[in-house]
């Protein structure tokens, strides 16, 4: 899982400020219906969320695994999220990012 940022990036809980970084999310089940997640700046740093209610996310009815769901509702409620935490974030841009497929 991870987030594409294209412009600046400041880290709402630190305030440091990045340029176009690439953002790996990492969730852990908290406790039964809670889910913490850590979200690792490519150059440096990290942003924790905690309690984050399975019940709350917005889930894409588009797709059917569950997993799938799972992991792009969480996505999207990190961008959501980051994006609206300051004034830096809102102007740039946050797409959720999948690695190009090797060519053999």
């Amino acid at each position: 899982m991870a987030v594409k940022v294209t412009g600046f990036f400041q880290n709402p809980q630190t305030g440091l400020i990045h340029q176009s970084p690439l953002l790996t999310l990492v969730p852990h089940l908290q406790y039964a219906g809670l889910i913490a997640m850590d979200v690792f700046i490519d150059r440096n740093g990290a942003i924790g969320y905690q309690s984050i209610d399975k019940a709350t996310l917005t889930y894409n009815a588009l797709i059917t695994d569950p997993y799938s769901q799972l992991i792009d509702a969480l996505d999207t409620y990190v961008i959501d999220n980051l994006k609206d935490a300051n004034a830096i974030n809102s102007a740039s841009t946050f797409e959720k990012y999948v690695p190009p497929v090797p060519t053999p």
